[in-house]
Protein backbone atom coordinates (compact mmCIF):
# COMPACT_ATOMS: atom_id res chain seq x y z
CA UNK A 1 0.00 0.00 0.00
CA UNK A 2 2.84 2.39 0.78
CA UNK A 3 4.30 1.79 -2.70
CA UNK A 4 0.94 2.51 -4.31
CA UNK A 5 0.59 5.67 -2.24
CA UNK A 6 4.08 6.80 -3.28
CA UNK A 7 3.20 6.04 -6.91
CA UNK A 8 0.11 8.26 -6.63
CA UNK A 9 2.13 11.09 -5.06
CA UNK A 10 4.78 10.81 -7.79
CA UNK A 11 2.15 10.88 -10.52
CA UNK A 12 0.73 14.12 -9.13
CA UNK A 13 4.00 15.91 -8.31
CA UNK A 14 5.60 14.94 -11.62
CA UNK A 15 2.46 15.38 -13.68
CA UNK A 16 3.17 16.09 -17.39
CA UNK A 17 1.66 19.58 -17.05
CA UNK A 18 4.31 20.52 -14.46
CA UNK A 19 7.44 19.17 -16.17
CA UNK A 20 7.94 22.08 -18.59
CA UNK A 21 7.78 24.59 -15.74
CA UNK A 22 10.18 22.52 -13.61
CA UNK A 23 12.59 22.25 -16.52
CA UNK A 24 12.33 25.96 -17.31
CA UNK A 25 13.09 26.92 -13.70
CA UNK A 26 16.03 24.53 -13.63
CA UNK A 27 17.44 25.99 -16.85
CA UNK A 28 17.05 29.55 -15.55
CA UNK A 29 18.87 28.63 -12.35
CA UNK A 30 21.69 26.74 -14.05
CA UNK A 31 22.15 28.97 -17.08
CA UNK A 32 20.81 32.41 -16.05
CA UNK A 33 23.27 34.21 -18.37
CA UNK A 34 21.51 32.60 -21.35
CA UNK A 35 18.46 34.65 -20.36
CA UNK A 36 20.51 37.79 -19.68
CA UNK A 37 19.87 37.60 -15.92
CA UNK A 38 21.93 36.93 -12.79
CA UNK A 39 19.24 35.16 -10.78
CA UNK A 40 15.96 33.41 -11.50
CA UNK A 41 14.07 36.15 -9.59
CA UNK A 42 14.75 38.46 -12.51
CA UNK A 43 12.71 36.20 -14.80
CA UNK A 44 9.46 36.33 -12.85
CA UNK A 45 7.44 37.53 -15.85
CA UNK A 46 8.74 34.71 -18.04
CA UNK A 47 8.01 32.16 -15.32
CA UNK A 48 4.47 33.51 -14.99
CA UNK A 49 3.94 33.19 -18.75
CA UNK A 50 5.05 29.56 -18.69
CA UNK A 51 2.88 28.91 -15.62
CA UNK A 52 -0.23 30.50 -17.15
CA UNK A 53 0.03 29.00 -20.65
CA UNK A 54 1.23 25.50 -19.76
CA UNK A 55 -0.48 24.82 -16.42
CA UNK A 56 -3.22 27.22 -15.37
CA UNK A 57 -5.08 27.52 -18.69
CA UNK A 58 -4.91 23.76 -19.47
CA UNK A 59 -6.14 22.90 -15.94
CA UNK A 60 -9.03 25.37 -16.25
CA UNK A 61 -9.83 23.91 -19.66
CA UNK A 62 -9.85 20.34 -18.35
CA UNK A 63 -12.05 21.30 -15.38
CA UNK A 64 -14.52 23.04 -17.71
CA UNK A 65 -14.60 19.99 -19.98
CA UNK A 66 -15.38 17.83 -16.96
CA UNK A 67 -18.01 20.29 -15.72
CA UNK A 68 -19.93 20.27 -19.01
CA UNK A 69 -19.56 16.50 -19.31
CA UNK A 70 -17.29 16.26 -22.37
CA UNK A 71 -14.83 14.10 -20.44
CA UNK A 72 -15.61 11.40 -17.89
CA UNK A 73 -12.82 12.22 -15.42
CA UNK A 74 -10.02 14.75 -15.04
CA UNK A 75 -7.55 11.84 -14.89
CA UNK A 76 -8.13 11.26 -18.63
CA UNK A 77 -8.14 7.48 -18.26
CA UNK A 78 -9.98 6.97 -21.54
CA UNK A 79 -8.40 7.66 -24.94
CA UNK A 80 -11.38 9.74 -26.06
CA UNK A 81 -11.13 11.92 -22.96
CA UNK A 82 -7.63 12.95 -24.01
CA UNK A 83 -8.54 14.50 -27.35
CA UNK A 84 -9.85 17.91 -26.22
CA UNK A 85 -7.27 18.41 -23.41
CA UNK A 86 -4.42 17.62 -25.82
CA UNK A 87 -5.80 20.16 -28.31
CA UNK A 88 -5.99 22.79 -25.56
CA UNK A 89 -2.39 22.13 -24.53
CA UNK A 90 -1.13 22.18 -28.13
CA UNK A 91 -2.85 25.51 -28.85
CA UNK A 92 -1.55 27.33 -25.77
CA UNK A 93 1.94 25.79 -25.85
CA UNK A 94 2.16 26.89 -29.47
CA UNK A 95 0.92 30.37 -28.56
CA UNK A 96 3.62 30.63 -25.90
CA UNK A 97 6.30 29.45 -28.33
CA UNK A 98 5.27 31.91 -31.06
CA UNK A 99 5.28 34.84 -28.65
CA UNK A 100 8.65 33.97 -27.08
CA UNK A 101 10.27 33.25 -30.45
CA UNK A 102 9.68 36.87 -31.45
CA UNK A 103 12.16 37.90 -28.76
CA UNK A 104 15.65 37.68 -30.35
CA UNK A 105 17.26 37.45 -26.90
CA UNK A 106 15.37 34.31 -25.91
CA UNK A 107 17.83 31.39 -25.68
CA UNK A 108 17.45 28.77 -28.39
CA UNK A 109 17.78 25.96 -25.85
CA UNK A 110 14.73 27.25 -24.00
CA UNK A 111 12.76 27.59 -27.23
CA UNK A 112 13.85 24.05 -28.14
CA UNK A 113 12.43 22.85 -24.83
CA UNK A 114 9.03 24.41 -25.56
CA UNK A 115 9.04 23.29 -29.20
CA UNK A 116 9.92 19.76 -28.12
CA UNK A 117 6.92 19.79 -25.79
CA UNK A 118 4.66 20.89 -28.66
CA UNK A 119 6.00 18.16 -30.95
CA UNK A 120 5.50 15.52 -28.25
CA UNK A 121 1.92 16.70 -27.68
CA UNK A 122 1.19 16.51 -31.40
CA UNK A 123 2.65 13.01 -31.64
CA UNK A 124 0.69 11.93 -28.57
CA UNK A 125 -2.49 13.35 -30.12
CA UNK A 126 -2.00 11.36 -33.33
CA UNK A 127 -0.87 8.13 -31.65
CA UNK A 128 -3.78 8.40 -29.20
CA UNK A 129 -6.02 7.13 -32.02
CA UNK A 130 -4.44 3.70 -31.57
CA UNK A 131 -2.53 3.66 -28.28
CA UNK A 132 -3.07 5.41 -24.93
CA UNK A 133 0.58 6.38 -24.67
CA UNK A 134 1.90 7.50 -21.27
CA UNK A 135 2.04 11.30 -21.09
CA UNK A 136 4.08 11.02 -17.89
CA UNK A 137 6.93 9.17 -19.59
CA UNK A 138 6.75 11.45 -22.63
CA UNK A 139 7.40 14.41 -20.34
CA UNK A 140 10.20 12.85 -18.29
CA UNK A 141 11.77 11.28 -21.38
CA UNK A 142 11.96 14.73 -22.95
CA UNK A 143 13.47 16.17 -19.77
CA UNK A 144 16.22 13.55 -19.67
CA UNK A 145 17.02 13.97 -23.36
CA UNK A 146 17.10 17.76 -22.98
CA UNK A 147 19.74 17.64 -20.25
CA UNK A 148 21.76 15.02 -22.10
CA UNK A 149 21.95 17.39 -25.07
CA UNK A 150 22.90 20.28 -22.77
CA UNK A 151 25.58 18.05 -21.23
CA UNK A 152 27.22 17.02 -24.51
CA UNK A 153 26.87 20.22 -26.53
CA UNK A 154 26.68 23.14 -24.07
CA UNK A 155 28.62 22.03 -20.99
CA UNK A 156 32.15 21.09 -22.02
CA UNK A 157 33.63 20.99 -18.50
CA UNK A 158 30.69 19.00 -17.01
CA UNK A 159 30.41 21.56 -14.20
CA UNK A 160 27.28 23.64 -13.63
CA UNK A 161 26.52 26.35 -11.12
CA UNK A 162 23.23 26.60 -9.27
CA UNK A 163 22.18 29.93 -7.73
CA UNK A 164 20.07 29.08 -4.68
CA UNK A 165 20.45 32.67 -3.49
CA UNK A 166 21.39 35.87 -5.26
CA UNK A 167 24.76 36.02 -3.51
CA UNK A 168 25.57 32.30 -3.29
CA UNK A 169 26.50 29.85 -6.04
CA UNK A 170 26.63 26.08 -5.63
CA UNK A 171 28.96 24.09 -7.86
CA UNK A 172 28.09 20.55 -8.92
CA UNK A 173 28.71 17.99 -11.65
CA UNK A 174 26.02 17.76 -14.31
CA UNK A 175 26.16 13.96 -14.09
CA UNK A 176 24.49 14.29 -10.70
CA UNK A 177 21.53 16.00 -12.37
CA UNK A 178 21.42 13.36 -15.10
CA UNK A 179 21.59 10.56 -12.53
CA UNK A 180 18.68 12.00 -10.55
CA UNK A 181 16.70 12.53 -13.75
CA UNK A 182 17.23 8.92 -14.85
CA UNK A 183 16.16 7.59 -11.45
CA UNK A 184 13.03 9.76 -11.52
CA UNK A 185 12.34 8.69 -15.09
CA UNK A 186 12.55 5.03 -14.16
CA UNK A 187 10.38 5.49 -11.09
CA UNK A 188 7.71 7.43 -13.00
CA UNK A 189 7.40 4.60 -15.49
CA UNK A 190 7.31 2.04 -12.69
CA UNK A 191 4.70 4.01 -10.75
CA UNK A 192 2.40 4.16 -13.77
CA UNK A 193 2.70 0.38 -14.06
CA UNK A 194 2.00 -0.05 -10.33
CA UNK A 195 -1.15 2.03 -10.72
CA UNK A 196 -2.15 -0.02 -13.79
CA UNK A 197 -2.56 3.23 -15.70
CA UNK A 198 -0.59 1.90 -18.70
CA UNK A 199 0.93 -1.21 -20.19
CA UNK A 200 4.71 -1.52 -20.45
CA UNK A 201 4.49 -0.86 -24.21
CA UNK A 202 2.65 2.44 -23.59
CA UNK A 203 5.30 3.38 -21.01
CA UNK A 204 8.24 2.67 -23.33
CA UNK A 205 6.55 4.38 -26.26
CA UNK A 206 6.20 7.50 -24.09
CA UNK A 207 9.94 7.60 -23.41
CA UNK A 208 10.68 7.24 -27.12
CA UNK A 209 8.29 10.03 -28.12
CA UNK A 210 9.71 12.39 -25.50
CA UNK A 211 13.29 11.74 -26.61
CA UNK A 212 12.57 12.01 -30.34
CA UNK A 213 10.59 15.24 -29.88
CA UNK A 214 13.44 17.03 -28.10
CA UNK A 215 15.97 15.85 -30.70
CA UNK A 216 13.76 17.15 -33.53
CA UNK A 217 13.31 20.47 -31.71
CA UNK A 218 17.06 20.99 -31.25
CA UNK A 219 17.75 20.00 -34.85
CA UNK A 220 15.23 22.62 -36.00
CA UNK A 221 16.48 25.39 -33.72
CA UNK A 222 20.18 24.81 -34.35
Amino acid sequence: KSVIRLAHITSYLLHPLFILLYNSLLLMCLKPHWFGIHHVKEAVLLILLVLIYTIIIPIIGILLLRFIGLIKTIHLEDKMDRIAPLIICIVFYLWLYINLKQNPDMPKAFLSLILGSIISLCLAFVINNWVKVSLHTIAIGGLICFWLIIRYYFCTDDIMYFRFKETEVSRFHIHQLLGISLILGGWIGTSRLYLKAHTSEEIYLGYVIGIISIIIAFKYMY
